[in-house]
């Protein structure tokens, strides 16, 4: 079975090609599995271990179901064996679900102003508690052997925005840095990138404003404009996305009701509907 699992997952990586039933892997109570079955569910970019994995799982759970399968057969009488109101009752849930679908797809309008978004906002803050952590920062991470750092570090403690021409430009030489200082981001993802430690970010953001942290052959001039903490209200800029989700989640609901209601109020004015 290993040497069959090592033929057959290559096989699918490399989608060799194979005859149209594919080679058997697996027989269980006359049923039979193919390689060509498991191929064409694992992806191109797979690993050989994941592939093996995958492959593996597929076969344990095929052979489990054909068990089931055949047990069903042998214990259950035809009564209990006979689904097809329950089928036909899935197939009709489905067609349904398909055709509200297609038809909320053709009507519904996408848009929002931000008006009504904001408006949402502005109803329903107590939604929008932080879970993380927020600054609007500005940083610099400068060459170590840069010219006249401590002069830099002065004006930069000063605001002297004269200067960040000249440490933007010293940061292009290997550095990093990041000017969007009037845009929300969030703590953790700025920890990422700046090597700053600290056990309690709450903490830190109430006590610094300008920080200068030298790591290796680089030192960073890092300015916080400012921080919200979490559990305060998140700001309308980073929610906007959400609140687009939101409304447009009723909006569906809304107008499915309505397709829906609409087709039955037509059926009935077209006398395909009686009651007795």
């Amino acid at each position: 079975m290993k040497n069959i699992l090592s033929i057959l997952t290559i096989c699918s990586i490399i989608a060799c090609d194979s005859n149209t039933s594919g080679k058997v892997i697996a027989r269980a109570f006359g049923n039979e599995l193919y390689d060509t079955d498991i191929a064409d569910l694992i992806s191109d970019d797979a690993s050989y271990e994941d592939s093996v994995f995958f492959t593996k799982e597929f076969i344990n759970i095929w052979v489990s179901k054909q068990v089931l399968l055949n047990e069903a057969e042998r214990i259950l009488d035809a009564q209990e064996k006979d689904k097809s109101k329950e089928l036909e009752a899935y197939k009709h849930d489905l067609l349904s679900y398909e055709l509200i679908n297609k038809l909320v797809r053709q009507e519904i309008d996408t848009t929002f102003s931000d008006e009504e978004l904001e408006l949402y906002y502005e109803d329903n803050k107590n939604e929008f508690e932080l879970t993380q952590n927020i600054i609007k920062l500005i940083f610099y991470k400068v060459p170590l052997n840069s010219k006249n750092l401590d002069l830099l570090w002065s004006s930069f403690r000063a605001n002297d925005q004269s200067i960040y021409p000249t440490l933007l430009s010293l940061s292009k030489r290997g550095g990093n840095y990041y000017e969007n200082g009037n845009s929300w981001v969030f703590f953790d993802d700025i920890l990422k990138e700046i090597p700053i430690n600290t056990y309690n970010q709450e903490h830190y953001l109430n006590n610094h404003k300008y920080i200068r942290i030298i790591e290796g052959d680089f030192i960073y001039f890092i300015k916080i404009n400012d921080f919200k903490t979490r559990n305060m209200l998140s700001p309308f800029v980073l929610e906007k996305r959400r609140i687009k989700e939101i409304l447009l989640n009723k909006r569906q609901q809304e107008l499915q009701r309505s397709i829906e209601s609409n087709l039955l109020e037509k059926a009935y004015s077209n006398n395909h509907i009686q009651l007795f």
